[in-house]
């Protein structure tokens, strides 16, 4: 995968995991109380892992081509996180 396509990739799942937690972030009251605890803190950590994931795509537009593929590697792994957390959020429901 060459660097653009990674770029569109990436940029693709942080539109979609943001509309994932706006979904979640929504039903977060349906939750019954001893849950909504745990529902939460996940939620916090997506938000935080969702950040993590732009950071990490403003770091391939500044990256030189040899070190891109090395951002690559690791921005597979942040979004892999990501998205077991919002199965583990989807789960709840």
């Amino acid at each position: 995968m060459n660097k653009e396509d990674l770029k569109k990739e990436i940029n693709t799942t942080i539109d979609n995991l943001a509309s994932k937690i706006d979904e979640m972030e929504a039903k977060k009251n349906q939750v019954k109380n001893e849950t909504q605890n745990k529902y939460t803190t996940t939620l916090e950590t997506m938000k935080a892992k969702k950040e993590e994931l732009k950071s990490k795509y403003e770091d391939i537009e500044n990256a030189s081509d040899d070190k891109w593929q090395e951002i690559q590697s690791s921005l597979h792994s942040a979004k892999s996180s990501f998205k077991e957390g919002v199965n583990e959020l989807s789960s709840v429901f």
